[in-house]
């Protein structure tokens, strides 16, 4: 099984959960390359590595898995370029929110 990984040594090399990748699997979001039918041992490629990489990367941006999936699924330059503009104006509104709420507790707790 050259050039193979186990579900451990996926999760130590990408700092993923075991639970995190069983799910992941469950819902078709990363699937193993090949799993072995006499113990049920998920194994990844290199392969794989990039899409890991990928799903990780939009979900620390706060990507849903359901837009991860469905960027995944749809890749191209117009939907990166859509996915990050949509992602942009999300965080954008958390700002705005996050802004507004500090004013509010900060002339709060000057006036106690």
């Amino acid at each position: 099984m050259k050039d193979l990984f186990t579900i451990g040594e996926i999760s130590k090399l990408f700092n993923v959960n075991i639970g995190t990748l069983r799910y992941y699997d469950e819902i078709d979001l990363f699937k193993p390359i090949f799993i072995d039918r006499t113990n049920s041992y998920r194994y990844y490629s290199t392969d794989q590595f990039e899409q890991l990489n990928t799903i990780k990367y939009l979900k620390a941006l706060g990507m849903s898995l359901n837009t991860i999936d469905y960027h995944l699924k749809k890749r191209s330059i117009d939907n990166i370029i859509e996915l990050f503009e949509k992602q942009k104006k999300i965080t954008e509104e958390k700002i705005k929110r996050t802004r507004t709420y500090k004013a509010k507790n900060s002339k709060q707790n000057k006036s106690n």
